[in-house]
């Protein structure tokens, strides 16, 4: 009987510890989640404060059109951002006030608010806040704001916008300044419309490479630079020309296939021609320098007349002239 009572006392006791241990790891294992919850969430917390903190920056061409977003936008009901006034801002600095690109105020586009440089090239979407600029220019680069005003405070983010532009296909053109003088053939290389100054303009002649002189323009409405190269050549074939500009990586390049002019072929043989015609040209002058000569002597030797002063010997003559002279006299006595 004793033996059945402490046998039972005994089970008592281990169903109550088996019980505590139970209860003890529930305790632990809720503690864990709780922690485990409350770790993510903070986590959570600190990756969206720092991508808030990011940079973000968009790049478009010249022409196209551009997106900007604001991610402030989120924290927000379409039905709230409806009655607050949201802002998109330019800021020029040196003290200037900043201009406006887009005011919205109660659902509203203000139009009257906008900076004349963004009349009629920008609008926003009114879910997400993107600002569009169409028909983006050079001078759009810069920095934006998106301003959000509500009963409680502001909220602010900022958008870099970069602009880019491509230089156009180069256009290569010979000038003859003198007629067929082609010791002074000069070319010409132009191409317009980038943005990017660290350009450089690479040229060759018949596949041997050639250097420009380069001289650039900038416009003061656009921003986009004329590049203009030449160099001056003396030709005596035809010739294939190649300019290329490379700028960031891309290289845009144009032939141009230049003949000598019929009417200067006559003046232009090749080089090889003129010293064989030269040569050949001396030596028949030469020669007929020689045979003039021969025949001026020999026909001075023929026909050569004797002088009136020029003695001539008489002394066979002299005896019958003395007698024909005392014949006459002796006819006429």
């Amino acid at each position: 009987m004793r033996h059945r009572f402490g046998n039972q006392v005994i089970h008592l006791r281990f169903l109550l510890i088996h019980k505590e241990i139970v209860h003890t790891l529930k305790n632990e294992e809720m503690f864990s989640r709780s922690s485990l919850k409350m770790f993510l969430w903070l986590f959570l917390c600190v990756l969206q404060s720092d991508s808030s903190g990011l940079e973000i920056t968009v790049t478009a061409k010249v022409g196209d059109e551009a997106k900007l977003p604001c991610n402030c936008h989120k924290k927000y009901t379409v039905n709230e951002l409806k009655t607050y006034t949201i802002y998109w801002q330019k800021p020029v600095g040196n003290g200037k006030k900043d201009l406006v690109v887009i005011a919205h105020r109660d659902g509203k586009d203000e139009p009257n608010r906008k900076d004349q440089r963004y009349q009629n090239r920008t609008k926003m979407n009114e879910q997400n806040l993107t600002l569009s600029i169409f028909s983006v220019q050079a001078s759009d680069k810069g920095t934006y704001k998106c301003i959000i005003i509500t009963n409680e405070g502001t909220d602010e983010e900022s958008v870099n916008f970069s602009v880019v532009a491509d230089f156009s296909k180069p256009n290569i053109y010979a000038e003859i300044p003198n007629g067929c003088d082609l010791t002074q053939l000069t070319l010409r290389c132009s191409s317009h419309g980038g943005l990017n100054k660290d350009f450089k303009m690479l040229g060759s002649i018949n596949n041997k490479t050639e250097k420009w002189t380069v001289s650039s323009t900038t416009d003061n409405q656009t921003e986009l630079l004329n590049v203009t190269g030449y160099m001056q050549l003396n030709v005596t074939e035809n010739i294939v020309v190649q300019c290329s500009v490379v700028y960031a990586g891309i290289q845009i390049s144009a032939n141009f296939t230049w003949s000598i002019p019929k009417e200067c072929l006559l003046t232009a043989p090749p080089h090889g021609i003129i010293i064989a015609s030269s040569v050949i040209l001396v030596f028949l002058v030469a020669v007929l320098v020689v045979i003039f000569r021969r025949l001026t002597c020999k026909n001075s030797r023929s026909s050569h007349p004797i002088s009136s002063f020029q003695p001539v010997e008489t002394f066979d003559l002299a005896p019958q002239q003395q007698q024909l002279n005392e014949t006459v006299k002796e006819a006429s006595f």
